[in-house]
């Protein structure tokens, strides 16, 4: 099979190539998944680098384990997500710790970037980046913030766009289970951002 075919096999399709030893199937299912992947480790780390690495560990084992993948039980993806977010609380307390520091350190920087002498609208881009940011950290930290299950729950939703049934099935749940939990994620994190 040409390379180029390999985009027109279904995921399914791809993983039995895997199974019977196919290195460009498994290639195929990197190039497929790897920004889901990274979108939602970073969503749950906090850190681009431990997204990254969470990335790496998540495809290392979907191929170890390649062969307990049952399209009966869930779709591609959402086993791949749930490696995914397995892999993602595995290193999250630790980078709940260095978030904070990290978050610590760049407010000294920004107040290093807003004395620095600038003309006007250089001060106003500066301004209103440096707004921007401060939201992004407040909505991350915020979201840090939430039990983990919620967090996972709420971001596999509006990140991924998965439905409640997906959801539950990443995460190893019912249905209505999920959907409370995002309810009161939400509901926490709008409670948080008011402070």
């Amino acid at each position: 099979m040409k390379m180029d075919n390999w985009e027109n096999l279904t995921d399914e399709e791809l993983v039995q190539r895997v199974r019977n030893g196919s290195e460009f199937a498994f290639n195929e299912l990197v190039d497929r998944h790897s920004a889901m992947v990274y979108r939602q480790a970073r969503a749950i780390t906090g850190s681009s680098q431990e997204a990254e690495d969470v990335v790496q560990e998540t495809f290392l084992k979907a191929f170890k384990y390649i062969d307990r993948f049952s399209a009966s039980k869930a779709s591609f993806r959402t086993w791949l997500l749930t490696i995914t977010r397995n892999q993602s609380i595995n290193v999250f307390s630790s980078l709940k710790r260095k978030a904070v520091r990290l978050f610590a350190e760049e407010g000294s920087e920004d107040g290093a970037l807003g004395s620095q002498p600038n003309s006007a609208s250089r001060n106003t881009d500066a301004e209103s980046a440096l707004s921007m940011k401060q939201e992004f950290a407040r909505l991350t930290a915020a979201l840090g913030r939430l039990p983990e299950r919620q967090r996972t729950a709420l971001l596999l939703k509006s990140q991924e766009d998965m439905s409640y049934e997906e959801i539950a099935l990443a995460m190893q749940s019912s249905a209505s289970a999920v959907e409370s939990l995002i309810f009161r994620a939400r509901r926490t994190l709008l409670e948080i951002l008011k402070d």
